[in-house]
């Protein structure tokens, strides 16, 4: 049997451009095969072709010496927010404010 769930983490990883458009391409194909695809990347292209698209954000505080601690948001981009995430994305993980998408 095939498998129902497939989880890629930084499958993308040292991809860009034509390759990762090609990646991403090769995901929706294995997806539609009635599985579940989950993709944890950096990759706009990839982001860009999901049915969800779920963000994860960690903020450290601390000096610097690992005496910190972090603190995590999972957010699901959707409308607006996801074409400003996505611009965020491609663009290296700026800070991009609104005029710029």
């Amino acid at each position: 049997f095939p498998p129902s769930v497939v989880l890629y983490d930084e499958i993308d990883a040292h991809v860009g451009g034509r390759a990762a458009a090609a990646m991403a391409r090769l995901l929706v194909g294995q997806s539609r095969g009635g599985g579940q695809i989950i993709s944890v990347t950096h990759s706009a292209s990839i982001a860009a072709v999901s049915d969800r698209h779920v963000v994860v954000e960690r903020d450290i505080s601390g000096d610097g010496d690992g005496s910190g601690s972090a603190n995590v948001r999972v957010r699901v981009a959707e409308g607006s927010d996801r074409t400003v995430e996505l611009a965020r994305m491609a663009a290296g993980d700026f800070d991009l404010g609104e005029k710029a998408v």
